[in-house]
């Protein structure tokens, strides 16, 4: 069982090595090809999904204009007008009296027929309300501020989400792209030698096996280009999607993509920027802070709420306003709730367990993000092995592929050799080109862990 003084030292520990790594993290920087900037900042401007989020930040923001609010002066007017019925009317009591001292002195010096009805007809009044302590409405408002601060992380983290995603569906459309090219360029020299197999088998000079084997080659690259064919519109439409525009606007793209910074972080930089910049570690804190001030408000449950109060009114039998029928009544207001039935103590216990809950939540994430971080840094330096390996792989190929089609067109060689240094070639093609767009898609993966890209919503 983890301790409340353990998880309080959790929390406090953890906002202030954020802090502290915000400090030490280096600067904001991209590590993906600039050529995909142009497409980040399209969709931050204008998918729908952080248009709703933006949304949901500026409620919050409302909620907390609604917080402060409840700390500031309140100003309202109270009119009435009544008909009474069985109300106890003053002068009642008091006429008689006065007639009674009127002929004692002989004079008509007293009215006689007053009328004062409690309460009376009208009254109006300008009331002014201003809490002088309320610790409460105080706590209340710090945990509505950082509920705010939290909706404002969820926004932070839904924006890099989506810089992700547009990057890595670009991405898919060049591989895709680069992959029908390919194929493309490969049916002419598949069509030559199918035909060039043919003439050779009606002059009896190769047996049907190669002619079989040389349609099945060209089928296989056809199949393979109407696959790759199909891959670039779903990731065409992906990015239209993320653009909110037609599904079948076309992009245009241009071998910029094909460049790529230098890494130039250490790990030690990687993990700083996660701990400092990731969303979702900034939104954990403040919803820690929102517990703590939850746990606040109802601990001053049991605290007493003095208030100032200032009436200025006109009040009297008929609706009337003037000097004479007007009133002012400066107030005092002590309120101590004393006891409820234990409300107060069951939501500062929630409150707390829910303080707790935050902290685990928090501690959990950060190892999270560190392993998210170090799995993308691991898959990077694997993709750029790769790309090295394929590069060799590629230069190798089209050597032995040159030496082969010469021996072929000599005579030296055989057709299933021809054919075979042609796949080989085929097949080193595609892999630089699914390597080269891997190393730029692990890019996009360590550049969201890491949260190095600049923000801009």
């Amino acid at each position: 069982m983890i301790s409340r003084r353990l998880l309080l030292n959790t929390v406090t520990l953890g906002i202030g090595a954020q802090g502290l790594l915000a400090q030490q993290a280096p600067p904001p920087t991209s590590i993906t090809p600039a050529a995909l900037s142009p497409w980040v900042t399209l969709s931050v401007e204008r998918n729908l999904g952080l248009a709703r989020q933006r949304l949901a930040t500026q409620q919050s923001a409302s909620d907390l204009d609604a917080a402060r609010g409840r700390l500031l002066p309140t100003v309202a007017v109270e009119s009435r007008y009544s008909e009474l019925s069985g109300v106890i009317d003053i002068g009642d009591f008091i006429n008689p009296a006065y007639a009674t001292l009127n002929q004692l002195i002989g004079a008509e010096r007293f009215p006689t027929d007053v009328r004062a009805t409690l309460p009376f007809r009208h009254q109006s009044v300008v009331r002014l309300t201003q809490p002088l302590f309320n610790p409460a409405l105080r706590a209340a408002y710090r945990a509505t501020d950082a509920l705010h601060r939290a909706e404002d992380a969820t926004l932070d983290g839904a924006v890099r989400d989506v810089a992700a995603q547009v990057q890595l569906a670009v991405v898919g459309y060049a591989s895709a792209e680069r992959m029908i090219a390919l194929r493309e360029s490969t049916l002419p020299v598949l069509d030559e030698f199918l035909r060039s197999s043919e003439r050779q088998l009606a002059a009896g000079t190769v047996t049907a096996d190669i002619v079989l084997r040389a349609r099945a080659e060209r089928a296989e690259a056809e199949q393979l280009r109407r696959e790759a064919t199909r891959q670039r519109d779903e990731a065409l439409r992906l990015v239209n999607l993320l653009l909110d525009r037609a599904l079948d606007t076309p992009l245009a793209l241009d071998d910029s993509l094909l460049t790529l910074p230098p890494l130039q972080l250490s790990d030690a930089d990687l993990l700083a920027s996660a701990f400092a910049r990731r969303a979702e570690l900034a939104r954990l804190a403040q919803l820690s802070r929102a517990t703590a001030s939850q746990q606040r408000a109802a601990a001053s449950s049991f605290a007493p709420s003095v208030a100032l109060a200032l009436d200025y009114g006109m009040q009297g039998d008929q609706l009337r306003i003037g000097r004479d029928v007007d009133f002012a009544v400066a107030s005092v207001v002590l309120s101590w709730n004393l006891f409820n039935g234990g409300q107060d103590a069951a939501r500062r216990e929630r409150a707390r367990l829910e303080r707790d809950r935050t902290a685990l939540q928090l501690r959990e994430l950060e190892r999270v993000v560190e392993l998210e971080v170090r799995r993308a840094l691991e898959a990077l330096r694997t993709a750029e092995a790769a790309e090295r390996t394929a590069a060799e792989r590629l230069t190798a190929a089209r050597g032995a592929f040159a030496l082969t089609a010469r021996r072929y067109d000599e005579g030296l060689a055989a057709p299933v050799e021809y054919l075979s240094a042609r796949a080989a070639l085929t097949a080193a093609e595609l892999n630089a080109v699914l390597t080269h767009y891997d190393h730029i898609a692990q890019r996009v993966e360590l550049e969201r862990a890491a949260a190095l890209r600049p923000l801009a919503r």
